[in-house]
């Protein structure tokens, strides 16, 4: 059997939910960088040439790895979206859906994007003396995927588990090219270094997933119920903030009216931190704004911190 060349970082079954017509074939996207709302066949977008290959001969997990996790995962979202309810899971069920889950964390183009991005970082800090990449950062990112899906999965099962359905047309969610919402509660953050110190695994006190416009699957630590219901109604702008390039849905007037909150919301991170820039360029609110990833700049003792953690990491 030939090895697919166009590997689908958001599994089609998933996006077959935001499908638009009836043959669950066809969804609407927009280009948060343009502001263009397109649609196109589910099996051309969130794809990406080759994301899971090793070399241009080497070994590809498209298969070997997501192949279960994504079919089993898929069957469990299944039964939740036809029962309206988490009741009906076994546990297999529950532990295939944690590991679809952490596995989504994980295999989006953006991780890599961040990896080689934290490596340029890296290298002009330290005027090259240092490299955070083992292999190279495409098998870094492989290998941070399959190692950490293990570390997620555990995670995952030791928080609670819920699903929030809205049922009101106007609340439908939307799902992001970065589709998993990560959140603290507070400001603590405790972390492990996975294959790469550049893809921490991170235990978040709130991870959730759109897995269709009406349900959204959360796991969480203790929480008021009201603040779980609110964190669940900002899904679609974090989907926005999270996003690289593109967000699907069912329904296109989600997707422009979106941006435009996204749009806002960066500008008021902007005024926030920065209220010169939006006098300098003439810039209203409403206007057409994005945030471009922040480059790391360390200070000396910073430095002596990042050394002591680089040279651990490459022993």
């Amino acid at each position: 059997m030939s090895t697919p060349k166009k590997h689908h970082f958001i599994p089609k079954g998933l996006l077959r939910n935001f499908a638009f017509d009836k043959n669950r074939k066809k969804i609407n996207f927009i280009d948060k960088h343009s502001g263009e709302l397109l649609s196109s066949s589910i099996g051309k977008v969130a794809r990406q040439h080759f994301l899971y290959r090793y070399s241009e001969k080497g070994p590809c997990i498209e298969k070997s790895f997501f192949g279960d996790i994504d079919n089993l995962g898929l069957t469990a979202i299944d039964k939740i979206i036809d029962k309206c309810s988490l009741a009906f899971l076994s546990p297999q069920d529950k532990k295939n859906l944690m590991r679809f889950v952490a596995a989504q964390m994980l295999r989006v183009p953006a991780t890599l994007k961040q990896l080689e991005g934290f490596e340029e970082d890296i290298r002009l800090a330290f005027d090259g003396e240092y490299s955070i990449i083992k292999d190279s950062p495409h098998s870094d990112f492989l290998n941070s995927i399959v190692k950490g899906v293990d570390i997620y999965e555990s995670l995952l099962s030791k928080k609670s588990m819920t699903v929030f359905y809205f049922r009101d047309p106007d609340k439908n969610f939307i799902i992001g090219d970065v589709p998993v919402i990560q959140r603290q509660y507070g400001l603590k953050s405790t972390s492990q270094l996975s294959h790469s110190p550049a893809i921490p695994i991170v235990d978040w006190d709130f991870i959730a997933l759109p897995i269709s416009p009406n349900f959204l699957l959360v796991y969480y630590n203790d929480a008021p119920q009201d603040e779980l219901k609110l964190l669940a109604l900002e899904n679609n702008n974090w989907q926005f903030i999270q996003s690289e390039d593109f967000l699907y849905s069912r329904n296109q007037s989600h997707l422009s009216e979106g941006l435009k909150d996204h749009y806002k919301i960066c500008y008021r991170y902007v005024q926030s931190v920065n209220p010169v820039y939006l006098k300098q360029n003439s810039i209203k609110f409403g206007d057409r704004i994005e945030v471009a990833r922040p480059i790391l700049a360390f200070s000396e003792n910073a430095k002596q911190q990042m050394r002591s953690l680089l040279s651990q990491a490459s022993k």
